[in-house]
Parts: structure tokens; C-alpha cells; sequence
């Protein structure tokens, strides 16, 4: 759908008939199978990834977005998947606690030369995982 479309098929110019190409057809086909799984899986077994907005990078914009609470949004969601069953550890306390956990944690203060990488993927290894990202 809207967060993971792949095209499947092209119109043929004279024609306007469908022609379907069987490689994207495939991975549609996959990537339903393993969203089917995923169903099926008890939430304690799912992972999850939360991620945080932060531009302009490097300039102490952690969570920022205009008239939304960030933080208070995030400890709303990590303590609904706790009560859902999904494996959520230390929950700070309350929000501030959630603010204060993520801005003061050592491992957020590189800076925008390193950007917290902890791995980065060559270019081959990106176009054989996504290949119709190109």
C-alpha cells in the first residue's frame, strides 16, 4: 500500500493492456506472505523500531515538531504496546523522564560527522535488498 507500493505491472503503449512483471510480481507476492506472518506472531516476538525526528541534524532539535507533543506521544505508544504484550523495557517513569533518557544519553551527542552510525551498507548490499529503489 502507501508505505511499501511496488509496481506490479505497465500499460503497453498501443494497447493500454496490462503487462505484468513477473520479478515485482514476486516480491508483491513474498512481501504478502511474510506481512501474513507477521499477523500471526505473538507481539512479544515482533520488533519494533520507534524512530525520532530530528532536523536541521545536529542542532539540539531532538523531537521537535510544531504544536505536537513528541515525547508524550512516544510514552503513550511505548506503554500501549507494553499493556499489548510487546516486550517494552525500562519505561521511564513519566514524560520527562522519556525527554531527559533520550536527550542526555551519551550515545546521542556525536556529532553530525558520525552520526550515530552503526553500520553502514555498501551500495550493492542496499540495491539487492531494495532493488526497486533505483
Amino acid at each position: 500500500g502507501a508505505i511499501e507500493p511496488i509496481i506490479y505491472a505497465g500499460r503497453d503503449a498501443q494497447s493500454g493492456r496490462a503487462i505484468p512483471m513477473q520479478d515485482r510480481i514476486e516480491a508483491l507476492a513474498t512481501r504478502s506472505l511474510n506481512w501474513a506472518k507477521l499477523r500471526k506472531k505473538q507481539n512479544a516476538e515482533k520488533k519494533i523500531c520507534i524512530t525520532l525526528f530530528q532536523f536541521p541534524p545536529d542542532k539540539g532539535n531532538v523531537g521537535t515538531a510544531a504544536y505536537l507533543d513528541v515525547f508524550g506521544s512516544i510514552y503513550s505508544v511505548l506503554n500501549k504496546l507494553k499493556e499489548e504484550g510487546y516486550t517494552v523495557d525500562d519505561i521511564p517513569e513519566n514524560i520527562e523522564g522519556l525527554q531527559k533518557s533520550v536527550l542526555e544519553d551519551p550515545l546521542a551527542s556525536f556529532s553530525m560527522a558520525d552520526l550515530n552510525v552503526a553500520y553502514r551498507m555498501p551500495v550493492d548490499e542496499y540495491e539487492k535488498l531494495c532493488p526497486y529503489a533505483m
